[in-house]
């Protein structure tokens, strides 16, 4: 692997696989970061996307090829951030984050510029999950966060969006930032105190350590640093629990 190449993880396996979250009918955030601490996570070739779900082997975890003969991606410690200013250190300390955030009927129509709520819009039960990159600033000067969503190209401006810091969407409300590793699978067993799985002929050295969009040198895109390197306590796990149904 190169040093910046992009890797699609596997969510199919996450969804057939954590049996502590709810597949598609509903999950936990930090639930499936506890599934990438405990397990780590896997590229999307090793489990493909389906148009469904399958039970879990009891044994996947020990006797799936892919995962015997590549790395895995592991969660080494997350952090959750709440409110503007702890959300942009963050992003330019460790890069991308995770936010959940209401989704209303008027989001499933956007198409570019900058989305607001409409007055006629209803939301939908639940929150969804979408990626934030950077951030831009309104002629009002509130802040504008650039997203990535998981609709697809044909969806906003080729995928991504810029979503209003005012309105009902709580985008804001609760962000997690996450620091990733890739190992062996015999290194991730150590770290949880297993037996090593079978060896494996193949072998991919990838180097060192390396975090997930670590960005601490470079600016978001359409972001800025404040300069202010006051501790903004993220450090440590975040144990609790958000309701996503």
């Amino acid at each position: 692997m190169k040093a910046k190449e992009t890797v699609r993880l596997s969510t199919q396996e996450i969804l057939e696989c954590d049996v502590g979250n709810q597949g598609c009918t509903s999950g936990f955030v930090n639930r499936v970061l506890m599934f990438g601490q405990n397990k780590g996570f896997v590229p999307e070739e090793c489990v493909e996307t389906q148009s469904s779900l399958t039970e879990c082997e009891v044994d996947h975890f020990e006797n799936n090829e892919c995962r015997l003969e590549n790395f895995v991606f592991k969660v080494h410690d997350y952090c959750a951030a709440q409110g503007d200013e702890n959300i942009k250190r963050e992003i330019i300390k460790n890069g991308p984050v995770n936010t959940q955030m209401n989704i209303h009927t008027d989001f499933l129509a956007y198409g570019e510029g900058t989305y607001h709520k409409t007055p006629d819009s209803m939301k939908f039960q639940g929150q969804h999950i979408v990626k934030i990159l950077g951030w831009t600033k309104s002629l009002d000067g509130s802040t504008e966060w650039i997203v990535e969503n998981t609709w697809g190209d044909d969806w906003g401006e080729n995928g991504y969006a810029k979503v209003s810091s005012k309105g009902d969407t709580n985008i804001e409300g609760m962000v997690f930032g996450m620091l990733i590793s890739h190992m062996t699978q015999a290194e991730a067993a150590e770290a949880r105190n297993e037996p090593p799985p079978p060896s494996s002929p193949a072998s991919n050295p990838l180097g060192d350590m390396m975090t997930a969009g670590k960005k601490a040198e470079e600016k978001p895109f359409g972001g800025s640093d404040d300069g202010d390197d006051e501790d903004d306590g993220l450090d440590g796990d975040y144990d609790g629990e958000e309701d996503l149904s």
